[in-house]
């Protein structure tokens, strides 16, 4: 079997994966910094998650970018990966409810132990299907990469079971750093970025549409009523465009830019990471929208996908050099600082005077930045 339909399959069920364990994060329970902070194990459990499936996508692509085919025992064997992988979302969110509860802690720990023993089993299985491949042998996986990470949260559940019971939550945290760091040794530039161009589409395009499942229904079916959620639909429309932005722009960088490495790839996907949050950050704005806090930490969260997204912009250029659109259309970031700063400006004018600047700043930094591209990019086209 040819693995390109079963990689979209893979990475649609990844992206999704990801993006749905934003829902389970519960809003703040009032208008303080304490509230929101009080929630920070649902959102350092979600970014274990993101982490681990990233990495998991991550490992996969540099497999499959070394294979053409793929028999029914590694569908099979990939089939129980991503079973593994998709109950991800609602152990993570019941640990991170009950982090002292053995019973938690001893489940998500047996769903990251069986995740990573599949994925063992299933790079097994692809390299005895592909014996003969050349390429493969090129990556050289040493079997420490898979041993050490499942020792860890074995040690994890010992921790648990005698001294300490978020043991098993902290092995877990440490193995995917782990892996990461272990699939960071075996990066190489990579000159098809189709794969991640497509993850990175599936996964705004998830964010987008559970922004609107978070708006309430009219409670009855009059315009006025309609009318009310006047505020929900201003900032989903925001939030629209903000996610909108970010795929616009990967959109272009990846038009001109011809490799991808480790670096760029792992930026991106923590500004994917951040992004997926708008949708918890629209809800809270939504409901309180002339308050400053959750005005504040939308604009944050604005800021850092920027931050982002300049680091990766750094690290393609940098590792393509000879490609002079690339070098030219990016020369400089002042689209990124533009934002940044622009945004970082009217989070104290909406601390001083009128919090609902902010979001409105960061659709006005997006206006701007669109008009200083497009023009740039128009220029080098005429060169």
């Amino acid at each position: 079997m040819n693995t390109n339909r079963f990689e979209t399959f893979y990475d649609a069920v990844l992206a999704i994966v990801i993006t749905i364990l934003v829902l389970k994060i519960p809003q703040p329970l009032s208008l303080q910094w304490g509230a929101f902070i009080s929630n920070y194990l649902n959102i350092i459990t979600y970014f274990i998650v993101f982490l681990a499936i990233i990495n998991i996508w991550y490992s996969n692509q540099n497999l499959f970018q070394h294979i053409e085919s793929i028999n029914n025992k590694s569908l099979i064997a990939y089939g129980i990966s991503i079973f593994l992988v998709s109950l991800f979302p609602y152990f993570a969110s019941w640990l991170s409810l009950n982090l002292y509860s053995l019973t938690a802690e001893t489940i998500f720990g047996l769903i990251m132990l069986f995740a990573n023993i599949s994925h063992i089993i299933s790079v097994v299985v692809v390299f005895g299907a592909n014996k003969s491949s050349e390429k493969l042998n090129e990556l050289n996986i040493k079997k420490s990469y898979f041993i050490i990470p499942i020792l860890i949260i074995l040690a994890g559940f010992i921790v648990s079971y005698t001294i300490y019971v978020p043991g098993i939550y902290i092995a877990s945290l440490i193995s995917i750093l782990l892996s990461i760091i272990n699939n960071r040794k075996q990066g190489k530039e990579l000159e098809d970025t189709e794969r991640f161009e497509a993850l990175i589409d599936a996964i705004i395009a998830i964010i987008i549409t559970i922004i609107v499942l978070e708006i309430p229904i009219a409670v009855n079916g009059n315009l006025d009523a309609l009318l009310e959620l006047n505020l929900e639909f201003l900032a989903y429309a925001i939030s629209f465009i903000v996610c909108f932005n970010a795929w616009n722009f990967t959109y272009n960088l990846f038009n001109i830019a011809n490799k991808i490495n480790y670096k760029s790839i792992w930026s991106i996907s923590a500004g994917l990471f951040f992004l997926s949050l708008i949708p918890y950050f629209t809800t809270f704005v939504s409901m309180n929208f002339y308050e400053f806090v959750p005005q504040c930490l939308y604009g944050i969260d604005f800021m850092i996908v920027n931050l982002c997204l300049l680091i990766a912009t750094y690290e393609m250029r940098k590792i393509d050099e000879s490609n002079k659109f690339l070098q030219g259309a990016f020369q400089n970031y002042n689209n990124f600082i533009l934002n940044i700063i622009f945004t970082s400006i009217f989070i104290i004018i909406g601390y001083l005077y009128y919090p609902p600047i902010i979001i409105i700043a960061c659709l006005i930094s997006i206006v701007i930045s669109w008009i200083f591209m497009y023009k740039k990019i128009n220029l080098l086209n005429l060169i």
